[in-house]
Order: C-alpha cells, then structure tokens, then sequence
C-alpha cells in the first residue's frame, strides 16, 4: 500500500510539471488560483519556473557571452511584495566595453472574477543607477501587483567579459518549483568549476558540434524541481554563500579561427597588482597637493605613533564624509572628494593612506570583499569591492576604515570583516591581513532593584558598551533624540518605563559609551497570595534561543569573539524573606568556544546575582551546532527560572 501512495504522489507531482507550460505569457488559472506553495506552506513568494541561459557567440570578431534569463513568480502575501523588484548588476569600466541590458518583457497577472487580468511593465519604469565607476544597475518593480499574483519577465544581458562567467546559483531565499540552466561554451575554452552550497544537485554535461567554427562546444546543463529555501538564522555572514550553485573559471582560450590565445589563469596577487596600477587606484595616491597644509598642522599636533594613527582616521572622516557606495576604484578622486566633503569608501580610504604616509607611517591599502560582494573562490577583478588601510609594524598590523563614523583602529565596521584583505604596497609588494578581529565586544550591566509588596519593581540600570558593542550602539542610536532612545528601550522591554536617562561618550569613539536610566515595572513581580515571583534579571534575560532549526550546515558568525555580562541587586520587600532561588550553574562548549556562568547568593534581605556569557571564537563551525543549540536552551532555561519570596508569619 506505501508503494502505491508514493508511485501516485511520483506521478501526480510529474502530471503537474508536465501540465505547467513555461512559455513566456502562457501563465494559468491553476498558478494564479493556489494559495500557498505545496512544499512550504510558510513560502511568502515562489519562483514557479527559473530559467538561466549563457552562451558564447563571435560578434564583428570578438567573442562575447550572452545571458537570457526567464522569471515567473508567485506572490503569496503582502511579505512576498519584497520579491517585486529586480535589480540587475551590469560590470565595466568604460561605458564602450560596459555588460549591456537589453531585450525586457515582463507582465503582472491577476485573476479577477475568473478572468486573467495582464498589467505590463512601462519602460518608462526601469531605471538606471551608476552604482560606481565599475557597476551601474538597471532596476525595476512590477506593476498592479496583489496578494496571488503571477509575475512573469525575461532579458538578455550582453557581456565582452566572457572570461568570467557569473555565478550559477540554484538556490535563493524562496523556494523554486522548477529551475532550469544551460551554460553553452565554445570549445576553444578550458575552464575548471567548483560546487557550492549544501543542497545536492546534478550537472549533466554533453557536446554540441558547431557548424561555424567547427568546433565540438561544451554544455552545461542543470535541471532541478522543488528546490527548497534557503532557511536564514542568526548569525550568517551571507546566506548566498552557503546557496547551492556551481562555480566556473576560465583558464584559458585557444581560438586559432580568430587568431587569439590567450591565458586567463591567475592569482590573487596578479589581480591586485592590476588593480593597483589602475589611474584611480595608485595614480589617486600620488595627487595629494591639496592636503599640504593640513598634513603640515598635523605633523606638529601629532608627535607619537598612536597619536598619528588615530588622529589621522579622524582627521579623515571630518573631511570626506562617505556616501555608502563600494569600489576599489575611486569615484570622484582624492581632490574633489576633499572639496566636496563626500566620497566613495575608496575616496576616503586611500586619503587615509596618504596622510599616514606623509605622517612616517608604512600604511597602504588593502582591497577587501565586503559581506554581501560573498567570498570569491576564484581569483577575479569582481572579487574586490572595498578599499580599507592598514599601518604595519613590527608588532602587527593595524587596519583602518575612515569611511565608518564611528569606527577605531582594529575596530572594521561587519561589512569589511569578510575573509582575509589583500595589501598593496607602494613597493609593488603583496600581503595579507586577516580582516577577523580577536578583539572582545563586551556589554556589561549593572542592575539594581527594589520590589514593593504590590510587586512593583524600582531600580537602576547601567550598562557599558565596549569595542564593537559600542560600534553597534552609536551607529544605532548616534542620530536620535533622546526620547526616541527611550522609547526604543521600552517598546524593547514590555511594560518598563524609564523614569529618567543619560547616555555619555556617545560622540567620544575612544570611550565606552554608557548609557544609565531609572526605571519602573508596575507588574515587574508577580504576587498570589503570600508569595512573590520574579525572574531576578528582568529585562536582560535571555527569554529565548535565537537558534531553532533542528541542523545547520554552515558557520555560526558572530562577527568577533564577545562577552555579555550582568550583575544583579536585588532589595526585597519589608516583610518577605526568600523562600527559593535558582541554582548557580556553569557550562561549557568543548574546546573553550564559549562557556555561560549563573551565580546567585542569598543575602537575607537581597540577593546578589552575576550572569556571564561569552563566545572566544568570532567564527565558530558548523559541527559545533547541536552543541550550541543545547548550550542556549540551558541559558535560556536558567533565565526563566523564578525568585519565590514568602510573606513572613
């Protein structure tokens, strides 16, 4: 009987496949009329059919790739709405050699009173962005869409880069009914490819002659149905790293019809040598007249080595505030950055490196792969999209990032803390620097409280922030008034209301800031009959694990090793004495990853109670999983765990 009911599953899931037609506009009722995605009913938006096709063509003698893609996808709720607009990244550095887009169709489908309704894209509604000098975007957003529409576009993307080949990526954020790739490859290429992702998926590849060259070219094809979601979590650097996909590096091109061979194989530090000597990279670094007078005042100000370093990152982000944007190259060079007040990160960066040296400093700079650019396993120009500095001594490196306000030597803000950064030296040298930090985040509480025999919690709370909990708590809270702040505090913690507050050193980068408030719960205990509950750290519990699926295949990323620390006083109630308090506990994970303290005292008329929790490692690997989901249970259990007072006879 089993057999049975999975053969017909097996072929109803094959009918239904078979049924679908995925030629562009031959959309159905049956797609516009379902309700939720069959195998993932928490899907906010689906692709039901993704479609990539890249091929090598020779046009006027040169070589080039094109990409055709196809996209039908189910809206499901108002969530999947952030599944409504495509931007499309298109490299090059001069607008002649640029990728170009170009061949756009897409339609909106609804279903109204049984009919199915299209709504096209207007071109007056795509538009262009020039991202840097190296990328600019094409974006649009689907029209009229509602809650089960069908959205439906195609284009073709035109590359001369046709030594390097995007990404194939079979997995997104959303589940995929139907994924289709064929990748069609001249046979005068030699490449190598690489796996990605955890999600198992099969490559069938074959040859095809071509009557026009002559050649037997290469294919690459990749059909899959049902492809899940990629499941996000706490602490991941960028899920697109862990997203199934397959990898591909041409080597080399050996084209005897058009005369051409050529060796693509290199090496990281082959491509940081091109990129240095690229006129808006080294060439920057030599146009620093403008910064004569200013370098003069310094020199004098600044008399010692740690004076030179930080006084130089600051004097830098007072003079050239960033404009968010990422390059390796700079956007509106060194002179009309310092004028205008405003660049890209490598505007600042390389002005950076310019005063260290001129301040007698060994400072260069390092290109970087930020978070969301991914890690780059092949040596590639796209593989850098970020510029920082660093200083090196004899005691180490130090790394620099001018373009974050309130960042502090060795103190990168995430989104450069991506792998290992690659120097460039003035000597033409290349070198590494891990661009991890082993420095401790901390954020350290110090509570202390009274509770009436109405169960009215009264107390103070105080707590500093440290490294790059401090990073984290001026980039949030730098720019708002005061009051928004202490909203923000008691929307975070249920009925808390926060009697007076002062925060200090928020502008001081070289501080911890603290911030310090009173506060009151008028429910913070709970009281039935002669006796008060209370969990004794009130807000600062960890009331839940953020790690909730059963496995995980990919790296736990803290960002940084970190400690959260809480000291607890507790004044109870004339006329209670302490019936019961939770047991103290200690844990550990193995090879001292992280390990949780819980200890608490019974004073008499107060308990003292101290709460330490701390993670040695930034990165901790994926086979530490089941570990760390056991360990958090623990913590989150102790924190739930109750003070029992009783009224005394």
């Amino acid at each position: 009987m089993k057999k049975i009911l999975i053969t017909m599953v097996l072929i109803f899931m094959a009918n239904q496949l078979i049924a679908q037609n995925h030629k562009f506009g031959k959309v159905s009722k049956e797609e516009l009329q379902e309700e939720f995605y069959p195998q993932d009913s928490s899907a906010n938006a689906a692709y039901l059919y993704k479609k990539r096709r890249s091929y090598t063509v020779v046009l006027a003698g040169q070589i080039k790739i094109i990409t055709e893609i196809h996209v039908r996808l189910k809206i499901y709720n108002q969530e999947g709405f952030d599944w409504t607009t495509e931007n499309i990244s298109l490299y090059g550095t001069l607008n002649s050699n640029r990728e170009r887009f170009s061949n756009l169709k897409a339609v909106t489908y609804n279903l109204i009173d049984g009919d199915i309704v299209t709504t096209k894209l207007d071109k007056n509604n795509i538009f262009s962005e020039e991202k840097s000098k190296s990328w600019t975007a094409k974006k649009f957003t689907m029209p009229n869409v509602k809650k089960g529409s069908v959205l439906e576009w195609t284009y073709k993307i035109y590359s001369p880069y046709f030594y390097n080949i995007d990404d194939i990526i079979v997995q997104y954020k959303i589940p995929v009914k139907r994924y289709e790739t064929k990748l069609e490859l001249l046979e005068w290429f030699q490449f190598s490819k690489r796996h990605k992702g955890y999600y198992p998926f099969r490559i069938e590849e074959s040859t095809k002659i071509n009557h026009d060259f002559n050649t037997n070219d290469k294919i690459i094809k990749i059909v899959e149905n049902n492809v899940p979601a990629l499941k996000n979590e706490p602490y991941v650097n960028n899920i697109y790293n862990y997203a199934a996909g397959l990898q591909l590096e041409v080597a080399s091109l050996s084209a005897p019809t058009l005369g051409l061979y050529e060796n693509y194989t290199t090496s990281w530090k082959e491509v940081a040598k091109d990129i240095m000597m690229n006129s808006s990279f080294e060439g920057e670094l030599k146009k620093i007249s403008h910064l004569k007078d200013d370098i003069s005042i310094l020199k004098s100000e600044l008399t010692n080595f740690s004076t030179k370093v930080v006084g130089a990152l600051e004097y830098v982000k007072s003079k050239i505030k960033w404009n968010g944007n990422y390059d390796k190259y700079t956007e509106n060079g060194l002179r009309k950055a310092y004028s205008e007040g405003v660049g890209n990160c490598a505007d600042i960066n390389l002005t950076l490196v310019a005063v260290l040296r001129e301040l007698g400093l060994n400072a260069n700079p390092v290109l970087v792969s930020t978070r969301s650019n991914g890690i780059p396993i092949f040596p590639t120009n796209r593989g850098f999209n970020y510029v920082i500095a660093v200083v090196e001594t004899d005691e180490g490196k130090i790394v620099l990032d001018a373009s974050e306000k309130y960042s502090l030597p060795n103190i990168l803000p995430l989104r450069a803390m991506n792998w290992n950064g690659t120097i460039v030296r003035g000597d033409k040298t290349i070198g590494f620097v891990k661009l991890s930090s082993s420095k401790v985040s901390r954020k350290i509480a110090r509570l202390n409280y009274k509770i009436t025999e109405d169960g009215i919690v009264e107390g103070v709370n105080r707590i500093t922030y440290e490294n790059y909990s401090s990073l984290a708590y001026r980039n949030k809270n730098g720019n708002l008034k005061e009051e928004i702040i202490i909203s923000n505090i008691e929307q975070l913690n249920n009925d808390l209301e926060v009697l007076n507050f002062r925060v200090s050193n928020l502008n001081s980068v070289s501080k911890p800031v603290v911030e310090m408030y009173k506060f009151e719960i008028e429910d913070g205990a709970e009281v039935i009959g002669n006796h008060i509950y209370i969990k004794p750290m009130l807000f600062l519990s960890n009331n839940e694990s953020p790690f909730k699926l059963d496995t995980r295949k990919y790296p736990i990323d803290f960002g940084f090793p970190w400690e959260e620390k809480v000291t607890v006083g507790i004044q109870i109630p004339e006329g209670y004495v302490i019936e019961s308090i939770p047991e103290s506990l200690a844990i550990g994970l193995r090879d001292n990853v992280g390990v949780y303290k819980f200890s608490i005292v019974n004073n008499g008329n107060s308990v003292q109670l101290i709460s330490t929790l701390k993670m040695n490692e930034g990165i901790v690997p994926a086979y530490y999983y089941s570990e760390i989901k056991e360990f958090y249970k623990m913590i989150v259990t102790k924190n739930l765990e109750q003070i029992v007072l009783k009224k005394s006879e």
